[in-house]
């Protein structure tokens, strides 16, 4: 329960302290860090600062206490110590910190939340000042990768005139024109610590313009961003059911008829695409054909990659929107390098595009030779360019052999997965000079900016998977995270990976620079390798990772579209932490001990309806309720459920349109088998001694010698006892230090803990 202090020699430096005196300007990068503390890093996104240190967690709890009080914070809270970690809450003025250390080996982990303080992204400017062309159309901003996006009907040149212009006006510098072409330009901006990356590409309808920031205040588009979704929503479900069946292909002209070539007499040609990119060359062994209905004709079209495609989305756009293109019509993003050859109605080769070594390429008419059959469901030809292309610089070539059947929007996709065989789970994660063994593989549906996703994590140490299945299907499952050395892969519906995260020891690291995956995900199975091609870098630290992964994905896929997960009337159901609540709550906090736990938080409901909301979702996952218990008033209610392992107690409190919540769980198994689970119509007090020297308690007048470190690591080594529900008080005598006093009130039912810090101060805090 208490862990012995050794006290550890730290010496605590302010960083800009000067600034401190001002509470209006506190900075988040004022606040104390340790002398000599590693890995710090400062993420606004995940609102913390984290770092790790040399010292025991109470020697740097200790610390922290003294080095905030001397900067006038004040505790704002009970502190929550336990064998391995230890939690204070602080206040000053308007602004808070949570500062959590916890045992990492013979070191600590650091944790500062901070709330009320700025950033330094705080000073830099928001996307909201950005010039935003009149006629934009599909306007969307991406907080997760700063970024945005939109279209025009202006041609590329308007558009780079104008946001230059446009700019400057706003204090902007140009640093770079990369890029200038009738049909593509690309500009660097810059202003202070900010930067743009502007990409404009011309369309057939006009332009896309792609942004991409760095080092810009985010924090306030968030709401932009919802009205957007929302907006996007709305109109998706306005779309009537005649609508939706004009958008299906079933309406298409049949191909027209032409004479039999006899292609079933013909020899089988080799499936092989080749593409030279400035000297460096590339095979593409997998290839597919499929038939498309664009600009009011049909076509063929010839893909060749590396690996093979996943062959479900391109169907399912097949059926959609009889193209290669989404409804969006965004024309698809093959996995580079890759080759595509297009055939007309009379199987004449008509373009060649391709990319490879991030160049694109691309020929058409008489620039493409070659012949081609398109009969009886098989593709069949020989195509290359007639002479070397050129991108700027570098000159390509291309050329393909194809016999493949040709797919249609009535197809089958074919199965990657089927019986082929099963991969290890395994892995290693390297950072600086730690290596870690990544052994526990997991696969769960999501979703990242409302798109259905795949997370696929190993981890050192096994998951929680009774709360990533109470999460799976509901909001918190997208924030899901465990503080343990992982990596996490998240692949999108192409089996793409589209996002890349590392976390151990309080470093995070995102990105998918020189990734090399190959990864499948199909019919509820992942399965694949990735590896960083070379080593990334982090501060000075290099990093690299290799994994290996066979495992099923849990639960069912994500859907794009909103599916409550509630009854017609009732509140949606989203968790926390293995417990449900409703979706839409507003904050969350959490305290208490290996054996009990409090969750609190609010949410714009009725009480009532919150009522029905716990009463509907724990009996589903298996609580029983104590009917007798319930007390349900006007403005509060109390309910009363046991489980498996414990209780759980339900507290309500309605206040204008918010129902305030707060669920207390205690884990009476664990309780037992460590020593503190008091008898039914009992209390229990467990006194332990974390300072260097022995105490004498007195409990009610009766005396108790407590020796150095008793109970520090094992309940049942300092004074623990069974005591009737009551009051009770605590008086602490150390050598030579005046007698500290504490009341306790114990009621059924109920462990309450008293420590003796390091400093002789009590702490009084309930265990169970």
């Amino acid at each position: 329960m208490f862990t012995k202090i050794h006290f550890c020699v730290a010496t605590f430096i302010l960083i800009a302290v000067s600034s401190l005196a001002s509470g209006d300007d506190l900075r988040v990068k004022d606040l104390p860090i340790p002398d000599g503390a590693s890995d710090i890093s400062f993420m606004k996104r995940r609102g913390d600062v984290r770092f790790t240190v040399d010292s025991d967690f109470k020697a740097a709890g200790n610390f922290y206490a003294k080095k905030l009080a001397d900067l006038k914070w004040t505790k704002s809270g009970k502190d929550n110590l336990q064998q391995d970690f230890w939690v204070q809450k602080f206040a000053k003025d308007k602004m808070t910190l949570e500062v959590r250390i916890d045992s990492r080996g013979t070191g600590s982990e650091v944790r500062l939340t901070p709330k009320g303080l700025m950033w330094e992204e705080d000073d830099q400017p928001s996307p909201k000042d950005l010039p935003i062309p009149k006629d934009a159309t599909d306007l969307k901003y991406d907080d997760f990768f700063e970024s945005i996006k939109l279209k025009s009907p202006s041609n590329v040149k308007t558009l780079s005139e104008t946001l230059s212009k446009e700019l400057a006006e706003r204090k902007w510098t140009k640093a770079a024109t990369e890029y200038d072409l009738e049909t593509f330009v690309r500009m660097k901006f810059t202003q202070g610590k900010s930067s743009l990356d502007i990409d404009i590409r011309s369309e057939d309808a006009g332009s896309e313009v792609a942004i991409r920031t760095k080092g810009m205040q985010w924090d306030g588009m968030k709401a932009e961003i919802e009205r957007a979704k929302k907006s996007e929503q709305k109109a998706a479900e306005d779309v009537s059911p005649e609508k939706e069946v004009a958008e299906k292909v079933a309406e298409l002209p049949q191909r027209k008829a032409k004479p039999k070539q006899g292609i079933s007499s013909l020899p089988k040609l080799p499936n092989e695409g080749a593409v030279v990119m400035d000297g460096k060359s590339f095979k593409l062994s997998s290839v597919v054909a499929y038939e498309v209905f664009e600009n009011g004709q049909w076509s063929t079209k010839i893909v060749a990659t590396e690996q093979p495609i996943k062959q479900e989305s391109l169907l399912s756009k097949l059926k959609t929107t009889g193209t290669d293109k989404d409804k969006n019509q965004t024309p698809p993003a093959w996995p580079q390098p890759f080759l595509q050859v297009e055939l007309d109605d009379n199987d004449r080769p008509t373009r060649l595009n391709l990319q490879a070594d991030g160049t694109p390429g691309g020929a058409s008419g008489n620039e493409v030779t070659g012949t081609a059959l398109v009969e009886d469901g098989r593709a069949r030809g020989t195509v290359k360019l007639k002479q070397p292309g050129k991108f700027f610089e570098k000159a390509y070539t291309a050329e393909i052999s194809f016999d493949v059947p040709v797919l249609t929007r009535d197809s089958t996709p074919a199965k990657r997965l089927l019986n082929v065989p099963k991969l290890a789970n395994t892995g290693t994660l390297t950072i600086g000079n730690k290596s870690y063994n990544l052994s526990n593989a997991i696969a769960y549906p999501t979703k990242q900016f409302d798109e259905p996703v795949t997370a696929i994590v190993l981890s050192e140490k096994p998951q929680n998977m009774a709360k990533i299945k109470a999460a799976v299907g509901k909001k918190s499952i997208e924030d899901y995270f465990e503080f343990v050395p992982q990596v996490k892969l998240v692949i999108d519906s192409e089996d793409k990976v589209r996002s890349v995260s590392i976390w151990a020891d309080n470093t995070s690291i995102s990105g998918n620079d020189s990734l090399a995956a190959d990864i499948v995900v199909e019919d509820c199975r992942a399965r694949g390798t990735a590896k960083l091609a070379k080593p990334g870098e982090f501060f000075d630290k290099k990093y690299t990772f290799a994994l290996s992964f066979d495992v099923d994905v849990l639960g069912k896929p994500a859907s794009a579209a909103k599916t409550p997960n509630s009854p017609s009337g009732g509140l949606a159901a989203d968790n926390y932490d293995g417990l449900p609540v409703p979706e839409g709550y507003n904050g969350i906090q959490k305290e208490g001990s290996r054996f009990r736990s409090e969750t609190k938080t609010t949410v714009a409901a009725e009480l009532n309806a919150v009522v029905d909301f716990y009463r509907r979702e724990l009996a589903a996952a298996g609580w029983k309720e104590n009917v007798p218990d319930a007390k349900i008033e006007k403005e509060a209610a109390k309910l009363s459920f046991s489980g498996p392992k414990g209780s759980l107690i339900v507290q309500l409190k309605a206040s204008g349109k918010e129902t305030a919540i707060a669920l207390a769980s205690r884990d009476a198994t664990a309780a037992k088998a460590t020593g503190v689970l008091p008898s039914i119509g009992k209390g229990r007090l467990v006194i332990g001694n974390a300072h260097d020297k022995a105490a004498t308690v007195t409990v009610n007048k009766q005396d108790y010698k407590v020796a150095a470190g008793a109970g520090a690591k094992d309940p049942k080594t300092g004074v623990n006892s069974e005591v009737a529900p009551g009051k009770y008080t605590v008086e602490i005598k150390l050598p030579g230090e005046k007698v500290r006093t504490e009341n306790v009130t114990i009621g059924a039912d109920e462990t309450w803990g008293v420590i003796i810090l390091p400093t002789g101060a009590p702490l009084v805090t309930q265990l169970y």
